[in-house]
């Protein structure tokens, strides 16, 4: 899909984005391309491929075999941190971290071909970004403790509005959201997309969960 079309679907609100984490679905047993045959077939917008190890050969495998799964369906597939993979895999972006290459250099390499994303932890270091113009969206968290990264502690709910407040371009709020906790925020802040890893994958009943999570985020546009 083109890049311009993704960046006019990226302006719509009400957005799920999910993480198919390596390390978690290794860890419950999972099949990540059953898992990605399941998922696109659901109400999800946005999936990322998310992986901490493994030989770069196995990854671009895997890689290239989800971007078609996800794709088939028309939907906008991420790959975290590497923007070789993401390129020979056929994605339609790269998400970026704090300690990824930096966004300048990234799209220098991609040009307007594909889309960038970063994770943001803290106002102060979204002050520090450079060239934010470069950036597609941006994701804020963690919002809860999370699993994947038990390391960081939950922004507060003050500096979530107030990166709101600054943002011009697609916020997706990450970590450790469920339909158990989601209209907590969105009731607070009103956030208007997310993205989700194990509030997803590791439910029984996906279909009713994407739907609770959709129908929270709709009911407070």
């Amino acid at each position: 899909m083109r890049y311009t079309t993704w960046r006019k679907k990226l302006s719509k609100s009400g957005l799920i984005y999910v993480v198919l984490d390596q390390d978690t679905i290794d860890k419950y047993k999972l099949d990540i391309f059953k898992l990605a045959y399941r998922l696109s077939s659901e109400e999800i917008d946005i999936f990322q491929f998310r992986f901490t190890k493994g030989y770069d050969k196995e990854i671009l495998v895997k890689a290239k075999k989800i971007s078609r799964i996800v794709k088939k369906r028309q939907k906008l597939f991420i790959v975290n941190n590497r923007i070789d993979i993401a390129c020979l895999a056929e994605a339609d972006g790269v998400h970026l971290g704090e300690e990824d290459i930096d966004v300048d250099s990234a799209r220098c390499l991609l040009k307007n071909n594909k889309l960038i994303g970063r994770t943001i932890h803290s106002f102060k270091e979204y002050i520090k970004l450079p060239s934010k113009n470069n950036i597609d969206y941006i994701s804020v968290g963690p919002i809860f403790k999370s699993e994947v990264k038990p390391q960081l502690e939950p922004i507060s709910l003050k500096c979530l509005k107030k990166i709101m407040k600054y943002i011009n371009i697609p916020l997706f709020a990450i970590g450790g959201i469920n339909k158990n906790n989601l209209s907590y925020i969105t009731s607070k802040v009103g956030i208007k997309n997310i993205a989700v890893g194990k509030g997803i994958i590791l439910e029984k009943n996906i279909r009713e969960t994407i739907s609770k999570l959709r129908e929270c985020l709709l009911n407070h546009f």
